[in-house]
């Protein structure tokens, strides 16, 4: 054939600009296709596409967010398998409209990846990272209509109450951190049991503590008031995690605007420490210094930290926390230049290192840390002798 024929030569090239067009327009299938919406443009589009929406609910600093982002989605797989069904968008949530979505949909995990019907209602969600093909068959079980969390959520707000159902709708909404709605199915659960019957009962008491009740549910304290009865039959264990209950909601007399700290209400504090009073917590002159050193933690109020952490440089060796404890003289050691306070760290680090040393770590788990491998003791031996370096 002469290929340089006027005509050949013509139709080779409309076919190569054809084709050309065709890569142009067709979407690539080597990676989700995350489209630049908002989720009320996300929801037209899939009413118009006839799709689904796919919300991938991040933040900045989540490290699992940023493993599916740059390492799974990006797989010719999780193109083929999202971009034909769904719309899919990012929202991070804590920028324009993420604060609202979490709020809307109980958002209190990261990542969070929600399945929204076209009308805006949710199908399905799944926590956290996975391998591309384990992360699609968590969608597939979430889209269910059978055993996904919608189909759960739809017996359940039709009034479906046995008991069986009850504990696995939990079960549902515990895995996707759905801490509000686990919160009214407990109570669907406990429903009809009296606090003395709770604390007796072991599963009873299961349920109830996996409820996430707090010192602002009557529930709570009526069961707070048979503490004695818990410790008899639940342990000592049990009654520790009510007391920490205490502990965990009195920070809410620190005031923040997202993750920034903003200041301190008195007021609050003086009302929470009455009510603690009132209610008999025999922790609470324990709880009101957790509350004011997390204060003057976020606060930089050096001085005032200093004085509760030298509070816990006083205990017993097999007593220190060390996850808390080096954090917070490396953050002393750092900011507070107070000669003797920094004198007292350098002899609390050196007593620290000292017990550590000696510590028999054979049975311990390792982990790698800045490349090497380690123990948790070693972890900490060398965070304490950075302390003595930046306390000189």
């Amino acid at each position: 054939m002469n290929m340089k024929h006027p005509l050949w030569h013509c139709s080779w090239k409309r076919s190569v600009l054809c084709l050309l067009m065709m890569t142009a327009v067709m979407p690539t299938l080597a990676q989700i296709d995350f489209r630049n919406l908002s989720l009320d443009a996300a929801l037209k589009a899939a009413q118009a596409e006839k799709k689904l929406v796919f919300v991938d609910c991040y933040t900045s600093w989540c490290v699992p967010c940023k493993r599916m982002s740059n390492e799974e989605f990006v797989k010719p797989e999780a193109g083929n398998y999202f971009n034909p069904k769904y719309v899919c968008i990012k929202i991070d949530m804590e920028k324009g409209e993420g604060p609202a979505v979490g709020k809307k949909f109980s958002v209190e995990a990261y990542p969070t990846f929600l399945i929204l019907n076209a009308d805006g209602t949710l199908r399905g969600r799944c926590v956290g990272s996975a391998t591309i093909e384990q992360f699609i068959d968590r969608v597939e079980t979430a889209v269910s209509e059978q055993q996904g969390l919608a189909w759960y959520q739809k017996q359940f707000d039709k009034g479906a109450r046995d008991s069986l159902f009850l504990r696995k709708y939990i079960s549902l909404l515990e895995q996707n951190y759905m801490h509000p709605e686990v919160k009214t199915a407990t109570l669907e659960l406990l429903k009809g049991r009296t606090a003395s019957e709770i604390v007796a009962d072991k599963q009873l008491f299961s349920t109830f503590m996996r409820g996430g009740f707090d010192t602002s549910d009557e529930l709570f304290l009526n069961v707070y008031k048979f503490r004695a009865t818990a410790a008899a039959r639940q342990g000592e264990t049990a009654v520790k995690k009510l007391e920490n209950t205490w502990q965990k909601d009195g920070l809410k007399c620190l005031v923040f605007d997202g993750k920034e700290y903003k200041g301190f209400d008195n007021g609050m504090f003086e009302a929470y420490k009455q009510k603690m009073a009132d209610n008999g917590v025999d922790s609470r002159q324990t709880v009101e210094d957790y509350i004011l050193y997390t204060n003057a933690t976020y606060g930089k109020d050096y001085p005032t930290m200093f004085k509760y952490v030298q509070q816990n440089m006083l205990q017993k060796d097999s007593e220190v926390n060390d996850r808390t404890m080096q954090q917070d003289l490396k953050t002393l050691s750092e900011n507070y230049k107070d000669k003797k306070a920094l004198k007292s760290i350098r002899q609390f680090v050196k007593r620290r290192l000292a017990f550590l040393e000696k510590k028999d770590t054979s049975g311990e788990r390792t982990l790698t840390v800045d490349g090497r491998q380690t123990t948790l003791t070693g972890f900490f031996i060398d965070r304490y002798k950075e302390i003595l370096d930046s306390s000189k």
